[in-house]
């Protein structure tokens, strides 16, 4: 957990640095323009900034109740690697789908889904509350639920603002690199994980 701890704890600091600094939220976050143009950095900060306390909030929460899970059965390197990797990739993922603009991107939550996604492969039938949905559900229905509701909101008009396609790209490059993780460790013995497309 001493990981995700660290993650949170970074992400509280640039919180408090966008708040005492207002200029710094746009050399952190992600305005793709300026990024492509040799604000590389971009593509690693724009996670740990955020729009509002309560956006930060919800991301923090999110990653807490699964980042401490998902960090245990991956162990450290691992689990760093998925952070960042699907952070990047979810906005990679978002400028394919919605081209290179002067809209800034910010946001931890590509990293979280890929983390709850790593959560749900590993325990899909374990049961969560999504508020304000007051029935437990299943964690590989909750993932398809995001997967489904991420494309729907991309290319309509729910909930603007949002960046829809990177959340989107966080799950799908959480479950590409679980998916890897297992082709790698096949024929090793048993593994050390439970994979949820053998039970689907």
């Amino acid at each position: 957990m001493k990981v995700t701890l660290a993650i949170m704890g970074a992400t509280f600091l640039v919180f408090l640095l966008q708040v005492t600094m207002a200029q710094s939220t746009l050399i952190l976050a992600l305005t793709p323009t300026m990024a492509l143009s040799g604000m590389y950095w971009q593509f690693f900060t724009y996670m740990f900034a955020h729009a509002s306390i309560e956006h930060l909030g919800l991301n923090m929460i999110g990653l807490f109740i699964f980042g401490s899970a998902v960090e245990g059965f991956l162990g450290v390197r691992r689990f760093v690697t998925m952070y960042v990797v699907s952070g990047v990739g979810s906005a990679l993922f978002h400028i394919l789908l919605t081209g290179i603009s002067d809209i800034p991107m910010l946001g931890a939550s590509g990293a979280v889904y890929a983390v709850l996604t790593a959560y749900a492969v590993k325990y899909p039938n374990n049961r969560l509350i999504i508020f304000p949905i007051p029935v437990p559900i299943k964690a590989m229905y909750v993932v398809i639920g995001f997967i489904a509701f991420s494309i729907l909101a991309g290319f309509t008009d729910i909930a603007s603002g949002i960046a829809h396609f990177g959340h989107l790209g966080g799950i799908i490059f959480g479950g590409l690199l679980m998916y890897n993780w297992k082709r790698t460790e096949r024929g090793s013995g048993p593994g050390e994980f439970e994979w949820i497309w053998e039970r689907w």
